[in-house]
């Protein structure tokens, strides 16, 4: 079974990242948010929706978004930075409480700040040994600046 990093930790994933359009889903589906909104009442129960780099967060505007365990955001490629946004707009304009997840180009150098803006699992291509990876995924111990954590920069954290 593939393994990813969530919240801290190197677990099994429990979850198929469905890229393919045509593809069966699932409950243990993560499929694209552009079909799940084309299909959503014929598709059935499914994981979770992701985001494609170009997709933007307003499609999910009035839809729950806590009924997904999951929503996912790809990174076509690492230099990408689309994606950091989407995360921080799930967090704190939509309040989605629930798993955050980084799909596709991103790099283990990109954990920090990933963290910071509100992701808390990384699937990592296949080719990425995650024992390094999960190294760097507190590499700082302190942040000048507010995150979604803790919006507060550090002088009003003394």
């Amino acid at each position: 079974m593939p393994k990813l990093i969530k919240d801290g930790a190197i677990i099994d994933n429990q979850y198929e990242w469905l890229q393919d359009i045509d593809s069966t889903t699932n409950e243990k589906s993560i499929v694209a948010a552009q079909k799940w909104l084309s299909e959503k009442d014929t598709i059935g129960k499914v994981a979770g929706i992701w985001l494609d780099a170009g997709d933007g967060t307003d499609i999910l505007e009035g839809i729950d978004l806590n009924q997904f365990n999951v929503i996912g955001i790809n990174f076509p490629a690492f230099a990408d930075g689309r994606g950091f946004s989407y995360a921080r707009l799930l967090r704190e304009r939509f309040d989605y409480q629930g798993e955050v997840r980084a799909l596709g180009g991103f790099i283990p150098d990109q954990l920090g700040y990933l963290l910071r803006v509100g992701f808390n699992s990384f699937q990592f291509a296949e080719d990425v040994d995650l024992e390094k990876a999960l190294l760097l995924h507190k590499p700082f111990s302190v942040a000048y600046q507010g995150d979604v954590a803790d919006p507060r920069p550090i002088f009003l954290r003394r």
